[in-house]
């Protein structure tokens, strides 16, 4: 057992929060790698470790990630399904690429991994009912996604740590094919996140739904 302080634990998980506003300051390298150690520890299925992490510092290069996000939501905005959405849209095209004024960011991909379970499943088909009821209850909370959510979690609870502010991007998969052009290729891996971090210029106040209203117990 180690000797943290559950108290302590507790208090840097509530007070972290989703920063979209940064100084200009230059995020240390050394910071940035005590950060995606944390991240590699995160647990996985099958201790595959699935990921891989692309450290983005270069201005021009976040610029195009962020011109790529910015013209698939002027896309989607321009279609006549977005219609029923006006006043959320028109706030989604001047946020949607806010990333590009991060000092850095980390683009998140994934490789394969499939369990026993898994490898089973596509194998016996659809045609069996029973089997596809399981394989799309798995696909749900497949092992992959859930093994990324916890490198994630991890890299931005350290960079709160470390005084950082850093903000959980799914968005950016709008543009996945444009952006995978513009990085380094990797074989056998997709992009699906993106965590833009730097010194926060921004304070948030957020609060959580109670306990009570999101848990049951059964003793």
């Amino acid at each position: 057992m180690n000797g943290v302080n559950p108290q302590d634990l507790l208090h840097l998980i509530s007070t972290r929060r989703s920063i979209r506003q940064w100084t200009e300051q230059e995020v240390p390298d050394e910071l940035l790698r005590e950060a995606l150690t944390a991240a590699t520890w995160a647990p996985n299925g099958g201790n595959f470790q699935p990921w891989h992490f692309v450290v983005v510092k270069n201005k021009d290069l976040i610029h195009q990630l962020a011109d790529a996000v910015q013209e698939k939501t002027l896309l989607m905005a321009s279609w006549p399904e977005a219609e029923a959405y006006a006043e959320h849209i028109e706030r989604w095209k001047q946020s949607s690429d806010f990333f590009r004024h991060a000092p850095c960011c980390i683009a998140v991909y994934m490789g394969d991994y499939r369990s026993i379970a898994d490898r089973l499943l596509a194998q016996r088909g659809r045609q069996d009912p029973e089997a596809a009821a399981m394989e799309d209850a798995r696909l749900l909370g497949s092992s992959r996604l859930q093994t990324i959510a916890g490198a994630v979690m991890q890299l931005l609870l350290t960079f709160h740590a470390q005084g950082l502010g850093a903000c959980w991007m799914a968005g950016p998969q709008q543009a996945k094919r444009e952006i995978e052009a513009l990085l380094p290729p990797l074989d056998g891996m997709d992009f699906v996140a993106l965590v833009p971090v730097g010194y926060p210029a921004q304070e948030r106040e957020l609060t959580r739904k109670p306990i009570e209203e999101v848990t049951t117990w059964i003793l």
